[in-house]
């Protein structure tokens, strides 16, 4: 179909959805839909038009010649986010090299053989698929072929493992920099059903430079500079890999040299103190949340005395006497004797034990103020993961976790980035059209041959494009009358 002929189908489109609106004004919801409807028509049709343009100049370039022959044409259907782009795809053999067969236009423009989805319908099925359900995300293109969830899943999966991370265009200068770390706890649907389903966990660290508070807030903070690392990283060596994506990405982002200290923060998990084995200038502070957590279900088990023994649980935490750790282990093993419930006071008096130094440290540093991570995974991690009964499957879970934190460190429009970047870690290596092609065909002559088409018929129709006449004018006023 010529580009003349796109233009006639939505003009008459348009007008159609004109002509019955103004026949029933008080249907807009018809005009809407019709002239959504008959634009998306025509950007997938000039889509699927240029692309059949350019691979018949492949065909007629005299480069090809000696190089590759015609096997046949054929159509190739494209999911897009306006819709189906069916256009002419030619399969050629390879005369030279290694010989073989190829699809030149797939190569000249990027797309796998097999690929379905054009890049910003793929952007479209991530974006949605960040805030709800696979088959609700199934639904969110203008498509007549079947899209189902298994569909979205794979794209999903198919994601990066390693996202990639922008390289600054300056590098910053911060005294301090925070970190804080927790996880999310996520239920595995594996698909066998002779093996019991378990759970599994996705980390969560973010870094920052600070906080600051929120512009018509009294008691609300938001964190500076902030980005966020996520996903599955099981075991000694995923954790390796973790922590070492956080300092590569403190080591191109900051000056080092004039970074004074890290805080990382966190529960007092091994995962998340062996932070500071990776990072230079890094200390470990454990994090208030779960400190005043532990301290209340310690003093709930002692409920006739429960203010009296918050009040010397802290104190003890705060004592400057060098001798306080040894008193804090004395005083929860004598609330041991009597309490309702001894494995609550034995949980925090393992956790304050095994993480004094860090405790004093957070308690005692001004710098360190309160740790966030658990709201953090909720919000990041959880609304989508965990807080509805749903099961995912290991790599379902790494790349969501990932992909979530994608978009809150570079925003839903930095996706297309992800996607062309995943495609590319999958693609096959070019078999010969690399920089000859793009060299050879003249796309000068497309854009010339289209523009003129478009030039004459719109001078045409700009003559033919109806206004305000009598029947419109007779139809506004009769719908007048009838109010």
């Amino acid at each position: 179909m010529s580009i003349v002929s796109l233009f006639e189908l939505l003009v008459n489109g348009l007008f159609e959805a004109e002509e019955k609106f103004f026949d029933n004004p008080k249907d807009f919801y018809s005009l809407e839909k019709a002239v959504k409807e008959s634009t998306e028509a025509f950007a997938a049709g000039f889509l699927g038009e240029i692309l059949s343009s350019v691979n018949h100049q492949i065909c007629c370039c005299s480069w090809r010649e000696g190089r590759y022959n015609i096997q046949r044409t054929d159509t190739r259907t494209l999911i897009s986010s306006v819709g189906d782009v069916s256009f002419d795809c030619t399969y050629f053999q390879r005369l030279t090299g290694e010989g073989g067969y190829t699809y030149l236009l797939e190569e000249l423009i990027g797309l796998d053989r097999h690929e379905r989805f054009t890049e910003e319908a793929e952007v479209m099925l991530l974006t949605e698929a960040l805030k709800t359900s696979y088959s609700g995300a199934a639904g969110i293109l203008p498509s007549k072929q079947k899209i189902t969830k298994t569909t979205v899943m794979n794209k999903v999966h198919r994601l990066a493992e390693e996202m990639p991370c922008e390289a600054p265009e300056e590098v910053k200068k911060a005294d301090y920099l925070f970190i804080e770390a927790d996880e999310d706890h996520i239920a595995e649907q594996h698909g066998d059903k002779s093996v019991d389903n378990k759970s599994f966990i996705s980390k969560l660290i973010y870094v920052y430079e600070g906080k600051q508070k929120v512009a018509g807030y009294s008691d609300r903070k938001e964190l500076v500079g902030s980005f966020y690392f996520s996903g599955l990283y099981p075991g000694r060596e995923g954790n390796k890999t973790l922590w070492r994506n956080v300092r590569d990405y403190i080591d191109r982002n900051y000056d080092t040299e004039y970074l004074k200290r890290i805080f990382v923060s966190g529960d007092g998990a091994a995962w998340i103190k062996g932070g500071v084995d990776y990072l230079d200038k890094a200390l470990f502070c454990a994090d208030k949340y779960h400190l005043m957590k532990h301290i209340n279900q310690a003093a709930t088990q002692m409920p006739d005395e429960k203010e009296a023994v918050k009040e010397e649980l802290w104190h003890l935490l705060y004592a400057k006497n060098p001798k306080a750790k040894e008193r804090f282990d004395e005083y929860t093993g004598n609330i041991m004797q009597t309490a309702k419930n001894p494995d609550k006071v034995e949980t925090l008096r393992t956790y304050v034990l095994e993480n004094w130094a860090a405790i004093r440290r957070t308690l005692r540093n001004k710098l360190v103020e309160g740790c966030s991570a658990e709201s953090h995974v909720s919000h990041v991690l959880s609304d989508r993961l965990s807080s509805r009964p749903m099961g995912w499957s290991q790599t379902g879970a790494d790349r969501m976790s990932k992909l979530r934190c994608y978009e809150k460190n570079y925003g839903r429009e930095g996706i297309i980035k992800l996607v062309r970047y995943s495609r590319e870690q999958r693609r096959f290596p070019a078999t010969g059209t690399d920089g000859a092609v793009a060299e050879a065909v003249t796309l000068r002559e497309i854009r010339a041959e289209h523009y003129n088409q478009a030039k004459s018929y719109i001078e045409r129709i700009q003559a033919h494009i109806p206004g305000m006449t009598g029947k419109k004018t007779a139809s506004i006023r009769t719908q007048l009358r009838l109010l």
